[in-house]
């Protein structure tokens, strides 16, 4: 009997990455009017980001079915096998809740939800940390107990260019007190306790970029940092440079996918910090 693993693509774990741990991502769905597109499925971030800033439309995101998850549950148990299933905040998404409705409909399957209160790579260092315990042979319930201990040691970090996307999706949280500035400040936001948080606000890019690095160096050295991102290439290079000295693993770097991308817009920057 072993631990499998399974996610969603609010993760944004690079396809490969996934592949290499056994994970199963359960995708989201964005919608641009009638148009349905799977998450990391049906549409490249290029392709993505293109209709998102000259489209005209725009997007609308939807949480896996109860039915989505019970087709990879059955698929993943019918070997007698245990699952983990780790995602994103429940104060984000309905994602979780449809989780829960699958458990109740394989009563005598062993599944395990984790709500990581996190999103993007922050989700993914989450699930890294679970599969490699699982695939050294951890129990089902030692392997929540890592995924917990892993999600209450990450700070996730996001410099939007602006809060207009957030707004219109309906995902701004805490972070709704910097409104009345939306056009005149460079938004810095904290995940706190699952749900968007205003950490500071800036007034120009530079000086919001310039933050972004001070405040990650704050606390260094950290286990692990990944970078989540939708810039480009010099910029991204820049902020590699600066965070690579500031964890003991390898640095893991990922582009912002289509469910989050609705809701941060493009020229976003962000950093999950796993503390010792």
């Amino acid at each position: 009997m072993t631990v499998k693993i399974v996610t969603d693509s609010t993760s944004d774990m690079p396809p490969e990455l996934a592949a290499e741990l056994g994970v199963t991502v359960i995708p989201l769905t964005v919608f641009f009017g009638e148009e349905a597109f799977k998450d990391g499925i049906d549409i490249t971030r290029d392709e993505f980001m293109t209709r998102l800033t000259t489209g005209g439309v725009f997007p609308h995101t939807s949480q896996p079915s109860p039915g989505d998850f019970v087709e990879v549950y059955k698929k993943l148990t019918e070997a007698g096998d245990d699952v983990v299933s780790i995602h994103i905040s429940d104060k984000l998404s309905g994602t979780l809740n449809s989780a829960r409705g699958a458990v109740q409909e394989l009563p005598n399957a062993r599944i395990e939800l984790v709500d990581t209160q996190l999103t993007s790579l922050a989700l993914t260092l989450v699930v890294r940390a679970a599969a490699v315990a699982a695939s050294g042979g951890a129990t089902a319930e030692e392997v929540v107990r890592i995924a917990d201990e892993a999600s209450s040691k990450i700070d996730l970090f996001f410099l939007l260019d602006t809060l207009e996307y957030l707004s219109k999706g309906g995902r701004i949280g805490k972070a709704q007190a910097l409104i009345g500035g939306l056009l005149s400040i460079k938004p810095v936001l904290k995940l706190v306790d699952g749900e968007l948080h205003p950490h500071e606000k800036v007034r120009t890019r530079a000086k919001a970029l310039a933050r972004m690095k001070e405040i990650a160096a704050e606390g260094a050295p950290y286990e692990e940092i990944a970078l989540i991102h939708e810039l480009p290439a010099e910029d991204v290079r820049e902020f590699e440079d600066v965070l690579r000295p500031l964890s003991k693993a390898p640095l893991l770097t990922g582009r912002i996918g289509s469910v989050i991308g609705t809701h941060t817009g493009p020229n976003v920057i962000g950093f999950a910090l796993r503390r010792a």
